[in-house]
């Protein structure tokens, strides 16, 4: 909402004001970095994606889970890569300096972000790998990690 605000602001004032905003690109650059890599794990925690559901919901039992298992154990294995990739970045941007252009904003701050949420991405991921493996090893037993993302009809809250 905020990056929203900050494009809304420069295009009324380029074209009101005929003054553009000071630093515009490099706000802008900082930000998407960091809204993307939230985004995906936002995505991953609500099961927002498409990619398998339309194959995960059509199958049942171990076939279900070994599917998901499979899945998720590609997707670690990219966030991983990704992960270790980052902090790479991060290490570099920290020891070398490095700002932006205009306004001179540190450049690891974002790529640090990053990290962090592709780390926490690795970590949620990681959880329902070995949810979705000890499901395909007792395939009739609920789950409350996958229950809002099947429809499972489990009680997703034990105080009740």
């Amino acid at each position: 909402m905020l990056m929203m605000c900050v494009v809304c602001a420069e295009v009324i004032g380029r074209t009101g004001f005929n003054h553009p905003l000071r630093g515009n690109i490099d706000v802008v650059e900082q930000f998407m970095a960091v809204v993307v890599a939230l985004g995906i794990s936002y995505c991953q925690s609500h099961f927002g994606n498409v990619r398998m559901t339309l194959l995960s919901n059509r199958l049942s039992g171990r076939g279900k889970w070994l599917s998901e298992a499979f899945a998720l154990s590609i997707g670690c294995f990219v966030v991983a890569v990704l992960t270790k990739g980052s902090y790479a970045n991060f290490l570099r941007a920290w020891r070398n300096g490095g700002d932006t252009p205009e306004l001179g904003l540190p450049l690891w701050i974002g790529i640090f972000i990053v990290t962090a949420a592709l780390g926490l991405l690795f970590i949620r991921m990681t959880l329902q790998l070995i949810e979705a493996l000890r499901l395909m090893a007792q395939p009739t037993t609920g789950s409350a990690i996958f229950a809002h993302a099947f429809d499972d009809p489990i009680e997703t809250n034990p105080y009740e």
